[in-house]
């Protein structure tokens, strides 16, 4: 079965290598050649890198890792734009040259990790009115701020939201009630949550398996656990290519 693997963070510098033990992933080709290894078809994310103090070189310098690494690798690689809404006008004129080049995503967006707070403010609505009308197909977003992500997802009902990380129990219930709430938001599998054996097929029996994408957030996590805990669920095998990769390909057009 074909997989889209919708949340990785791939790296071309060594600095923004964020596997936690670092002499295990070694190099982009090593990455690359990893996750084909797991049956891994295409991949999804955005480069990132710890930011203490967010300037606009440096979230340039992310995007410009993320075309180098497209170029390298063509169709296996959808990349993600970084934004930050430190900088509004330059994030819109990043918006504007990777869409460009072909970009189809934004994100995963990690505020925490790169120096900004919440999903939602005057400078995330305008960042937002420029991934709208640019026609990007969606907007990843790390599972944080969840008041703030309320009111994104409310703002901008034609943006595609998919949060990462089902998370908790408390916290997956409330990702199934916002899906129920809002038809523009999706949960990648990536992350904590998705080892509690029986968590996706109670998703699915609440949202349907439209909404769910697997993604593993590779290389910080084993790509592979995430593949065989998808593929023992007590679920059909429509679900599972819902899951593994339809759901994506038609997110993202492909």
């Amino acid at each position: 079965m074909k997989i889209i693997d919708f949340h990785t963070h791939p790296f071309y510098h060594e600095t923004e290598n964020v596997c936690f033990y670092k002499n295990t992933v070694l190099s982009p080709e090593d990455f690359k050649d990893t996750l084909r290894g797991f049956g891994v078809d295409k991949i999804c994310g955005s480069v990132i890198e710890r930011i203490d103090e967010a300037t606009f070189e440096k979230i340039q310098q992310l995007n410009n890792s993320a075309i180098t690494l497209k170029r390298m690798w063509g169709d296996f690689y959808e990349p993600g734009v970084h934004i930050h809404p430190y900088f509004v006008h330059n994030s819109i004129e990043e918006l504007t040259r990777c869409r460009e080049l072909g970009f189809k995503m934004v994100g995963e967006l990690v505020p925490y990790f790169m120096d900004w707070e919440v999903y939602y403010n005057d400078a995330m609505h305008e960042i937002y009115e420029a991934i709208r009308d640019l026609g990007y197909k969606c907007v990843s977003i790390h599972t944080m701020q969840e008041e703030s992500m309320d009111a994104a997802i409310e703002a901008f009902p034609d943006i595609t939201f998919v949060a990462a990380h089902p998370n908790d129990k408390a916290c997956f219930l409330r990702h199934l009630e916002r899906m129920e709430k809002y038809d523009n938001y999706y949960l990648d599998l990536s992350g904590t949550g998705i080892f509690r054996f029986g968590l996706l097929k109670y998703g699915i029996s609440r949202v349907g398996s439209e909404r769910f994408l697997f993604g593993s957030d590779f290389p910080i996590c084993n790509c592979n656990m995430y593949i065989a805990a998808v593929e023992s669920e007590k679920i059909s095998d429509k679900d599972k290519e819902n899951v593994f990769y339809k759901n994506a390909e038609r997110i993202l057009d492909l």
